[in-house]
């Protein structure tokens, strides 16, 4: 049976606000790694000046 033959409905689209939600704590997931991101590099830097100076 070909897809063109095929009668099955699809599936409703999924709820604006879920996809919000998880849009939002996909933001804060990102902003929390960059902020572990940006502490761990100054920690380096500040390892790294302490060890050659």
């Amino acid at each position: 049976m070909s897809q063109i033959d095929t009668t099955e409905k699809l599936s409703p689209t999924p709820e604006t606000e879920n996809s919000l939600f998880a849009l939002c704590g996909l933001g804060i997931a990102g902003i929390a790694m960059l902020g572990w991101i940006g502490a761990l590099a100054w920690i380096a830097w500040r390892l790294a000046n302490w060890l050659l100076f």
